[in-house]
């Protein structure tokens, strides 16, 4: 098998190309113009470089591909940077697609789609999306990605295509250590809206794995999957564990999710009466986005296991090493009475990686 990979060099991208390549398939790695890629893994990958947004035949792309695994999104800029990438370049990309042989995509959506506002109890891949006029008093990301899988779905179905619809929750590992999901920082403090949640989190190679799995098993047709690594650690362990490892400073403030929410609501109720609802507030101060964040539910990935037989290959502890490093053992004491220290730092574990 053959795949187009989009965002191939981004945090995920790298890792999907390398499980790609350790299940035996072929890559072809698209890539922004000016993109760095670094280091000998990306000698053996055939690159096309081309921006989605801007004009271009993206057809020759295509050319002997069996999947296209679409991961390229903005998440950061403005909300019309973020929407011009995510749907304007996924129709201009799945465009290009049509007159090919390419019949197989996987999209990389996000749990932002859903409607946190609604959801009590487990979220599954049966919860509702964000509809409109709602979906725009969300952020610009949660926008973008509802469209994409719109116009994702629409052009799939007029042209009879099989695809797969992967939604991950906090995508962690190393580069991308601290997430939205852990709270506020003010200075040195860090406030944990509440502290005992457990946010959705994947390791971005157990991740990636599914991704690769989507790619290549024809029961991944059709099917939309939550990717949650199900290992149920809170918020509030996570940032302990990531202050601790990473040698950051801070305190963490335990603040309960119902009192913190009662006060965004009502913060949201004041700008409402004193600026007739023109009032524009921060993000965190919005109450649909700071559900998106915080708000305490169950996470299943139970349909990927079961379909896919997906089965996540790093456990949290394990994944903390091979984000931070492996610690230190304890030092033996010496027989002078004295802490024997090695002299050396504990050596991090070889990754896997494109780059």
């Amino acid at each position: 098998m053959k795949a187009l990979v989009t965002g191939a060099n981004g945090f995920l991208g790298r890792h999907v190309v390398a499980a790609l390549r350790r299940r035996g398939h072929g890559v072809r790695a698209l890539v922004r113009p000016a993109s760095r890629l670094e280091g000998p893994a990306w000698d053996e990958i055939e690159i096309v470089r081309a921006d989605l947004r801007a004009p271009g035949d993206l057809t020759p792309a295509f050319d002997g591909i069996d999947v296209l695994v679409h991961l390229a999104a903005a998440v950061t800029g403005g909300e019309e940077a973020q929407l011009s990438a995510a749907v304007v370049g996924t129709e201009k990309l799945l465009e290009a697609m049509v007159p090919s042989t390419t019949r197989r995509a996987v999209l990389a959506s996000s749990f932002s789609v859903y409607d946190w506002s609604r959801i009590r109890g487990t979220l599954t891949e049966e919860s509702p999306i964000e509809p409109a006029p709602d979906l725009y008093n969300r952020d610009g990301y949660a926008i973008a990605k509802v469209w994409q899988e719109r116009v994702a779905r629409r052009i799939a179905a007029e042209q009879g295509w099989a695809l797969t619809v992967l939604r991950p929750g906090f995508i962690w590992g190393p580069g991308n250590e601290y997430l939205a999901c852990l709270g506020q920082t003010i200075g040195p403090c860090h406030l944990v809206f509440g502290p005992g949640t457990r946010p959705p989190l994947t390791y971005v190679e157990n991740c990636a794995e599914l991704f690769a799995r989507a790619a290549e098993d024809p029961r991944a047709a059709g099917e939309t999957f939550n990717v949650v690594d199900g290992h149920e650690v809170s918020a509030w362990r996570y940032l302990g564990d990531h202050l601790q490892r990473s040698g950051a400073s801070g305190v963490r403030l335990p603040i309960p999710y119902g009192l913190a929410a009662a006060g965004v609501a009502s913060v949201q109720w004041l700008s409402n009466w004193l600026f007739r609802g023109k009032g524009k507030l921060p993000s965190l101060l919005v109450p649909c986005r700071f559900e998106a964040r915080f708000k305490p539910l169950h996470y299943s990935n139970r349909k990927a296991r079961e379909v896919l037989g997906w089965e996540p290959q790093f456990g949290y502890e394990e994944s903390v090493d091979l984000t931070y490093g492996r610690p230190r053992p304890p030092a033996a004491p010496s027989p002078n009475g004295f802490d024997a220290s090695p002299s050396e730092p504990a050596a991090k574990p070889t990754m896997v990686s494109t780059q």
